[in-house]
């Protein structure tokens, strides 16, 4: 019996992933009054929400660095205010969306809307939903210092 070479066996192990829509892991798809546009049915998108006890204009400028450390190919802020950023998959140079938007509220805390999703394909094999955990851990860190 002749063995296929590891390359192809986890090329194709890739594409029955990507074809499935398996590896995504379980992040809340929306919170309270969540702005942002909904995901479609695909696993290629994640939306979600994060409560953090700090002005809109301090978090504004704690995510935009994060964006930066993170690695995002442009940073641009949007006419409400909020934020969107292009990720770029090194591997196959897709680029995905992400999309944030601020809710004040009047106990002092600040609504933090996420959205992450890839431009193209059907499944990210959890890429963006990983985005959205390491944004949300940055940012606390960074809100921190």
């Amino acid at each position: 019996m002749r063995m296929l070479p590891a390359f192809f066996v986890i090329l194709m192990t890739g594409a029955a992933l990507s074809f499935w829509g398996c590896g995504t892991a379980t992040v809340p798809s929306a919170g309270p009054d969540n702005p942002l546009e909904a995901c479609p049915e695909s696993p290629n998108c994640v939306r979600s929400t994060l409560e953090v006890m700090a002005e809109a204009d301090r978090i504004l400028e704690a995510a935009r660095q994060t964006l930066e450390n993170m690695g995002a190919e442009s940073i641009e802020e949007t006419e409400a205010g909020g934020l969107h950023a292009v990720f770029r998959i090194a591997v196959f140079g897709f680029r995905d969306d992400v999309h944030l938007a601020l809710s004040p509220q009047p106990d002092g805390g600040t609504f933090v809307h996420i959205r992450s999703a890839s431009r193209t394909g059907y499944s990210d094999l959890g890429v963006n939903s990983r985005r959205v955990d390491r944004f949300f851990r940055l940012l606390t860190a960074e809100l921190r210092k």
